[in-house]
Protein backbone atom coordinates (compact mmCIF):
# COMPACT_ATOMS: atom_id res chain seq x y z
CA UNK A 1 0.00 0.00 0.00
CA UNK A 2 0.97 3.27 -0.42
CA UNK A 3 2.52 5.87 2.14
CA UNK A 4 -0.42 8.30 1.19
CA UNK A 5 -2.95 9.92 3.46
CA UNK A 6 -6.31 9.25 2.11
CA UNK A 7 -8.25 12.68 3.31
CA UNK A 8 -5.19 15.12 2.72
CA UNK A 9 -2.95 13.51 0.36
CA UNK A 10 0.25 14.06 2.28
CA UNK A 11 2.88 11.23 0.64
CA UNK A 12 6.41 11.20 1.26
CA UNK A 13 8.96 13.99 1.07
CA UNK A 14 12.73 13.62 -0.41
CA UNK A 15 15.57 15.80 1.26
CA UNK A 16 19.38 15.38 2.75
CA UNK A 17 20.31 14.19 5.44
CA UNK A 18 23.51 16.22 7.23
CA UNK A 19 25.62 14.79 10.04
CA UNK A 20 26.86 17.66 11.05
CA UNK A 21 26.54 21.66 10.65
CA UNK A 22 27.51 22.45 6.84
CA UNK A 23 29.25 25.91 7.74
CA UNK A 24 32.87 26.17 7.34
CA UNK A 25 35.98 25.36 4.73
CA UNK A 26 35.19 23.77 1.78
CA UNK A 27 37.09 20.18 2.47
CA UNK A 28 34.74 20.22 5.73
CA UNK A 29 31.75 20.20 4.45
CA UNK A 30 28.95 17.79 5.69
CA UNK A 31 28.36 15.08 3.32
CA UNK A 32 24.64 15.10 2.19
CA UNK A 33 22.99 11.97 1.56
CA UNK A 34 19.65 11.40 0.26
CA UNK A 35 16.80 10.73 2.57
CA UNK A 36 12.60 10.16 2.10
CA UNK A 37 11.03 11.65 5.17
CA UNK A 38 7.68 9.93 5.23
CA UNK A 39 4.31 10.79 7.04
CA UNK A 40 3.40 9.68 10.19
CA UNK A 41 0.56 7.45 8.90
CA UNK A 42 -2.43 5.67 11.32
CA UNK A 43 -4.96 3.69 10.02
CA UNK A 44 -8.43 4.50 11.43
CA UNK A 45 -11.29 3.23 11.58
CA UNK A 46 -14.83 5.17 11.05
CA UNK A 47 -18.51 4.35 11.11
CA UNK A 48 -20.76 4.94 8.36
CA UNK A 49 -23.48 4.64 7.02
CA UNK A 50 -22.81 1.48 4.41
CA UNK A 51 -20.40 0.08 7.08
CA UNK A 52 -16.87 0.75 8.72
CA UNK A 53 -14.39 1.78 6.15
CA UNK A 54 -10.50 1.93 7.64
CA UNK A 55 -8.55 4.91 6.11
CA UNK A 56 -5.03 5.74 6.55
CA UNK A 57 -4.68 9.14 8.08
CA UNK A 58 -1.76 11.30 8.91
CA UNK A 59 -1.35 12.28 12.64
CA UNK A 60 -1.74 16.13 11.65
CA UNK A 61 -5.27 15.76 10.12
CA UNK A 62 -6.48 13.33 13.08
CA UNK A 63 -6.01 16.43 15.36
CA UNK A 64 -8.14 18.85 12.29
CA UNK A 65 -11.25 19.82 12.83
CA UNK A 66 -12.69 18.82 9.43
CA UNK A 67 -11.35 14.85 9.96
CA UNK A 68 -13.05 15.65 13.45
CA UNK A 69 -16.72 16.06 11.97
CA UNK A 70 -15.49 12.97 9.96
CA UNK A 71 -15.47 10.85 13.15
CA UNK A 72 -18.78 12.05 14.82
CA UNK A 73 -20.88 12.20 11.96
CA UNK A 74 -21.07 15.52 11.97
CA UNK A 75 -20.08 15.72 8.17
CA UNK A 76 -20.39 12.40 5.49
CA UNK A 77 -16.92 10.80 4.23
CA UNK A 78 -16.79 11.54 0.39
CA UNK A 79 -17.88 9.02 -1.57
CA UNK A 80 -14.73 7.96 -2.78
CA UNK A 81 -13.43 7.14 0.72
CA UNK A 82 -16.76 5.10 1.35
CA UNK A 83 -16.22 2.48 -1.25
CA UNK A 84 -15.19 -0.43 -0.71
CA UNK A 85 -12.50 -2.56 -1.84
CA UNK A 86 -13.75 -5.48 -3.91
CA UNK A 87 -10.35 -7.39 -4.01
CA UNK A 88 -11.74 -9.89 -1.46
CA UNK A 89 -14.67 -11.18 -3.19
CA UNK A 90 -14.78 -13.78 -5.91
CA UNK A 91 -15.45 -12.59 -9.08
CA UNK A 92 -18.43 -14.85 -10.51
CA UNK A 93 -17.47 -15.33 -14.71
CA UNK A 94 -20.51 -15.87 -16.48
CA UNK A 95 -19.67 -18.34 -20.11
Amino acid sequence: MSRICQISGIGPLKGHRRRHPHSGAWNLRAPKKNHTFLPNLQTVTVNTPEGKVRLKVSTSVMTSRNFQDYLTGVRPLPKELTKKSMRHKKQVIHS
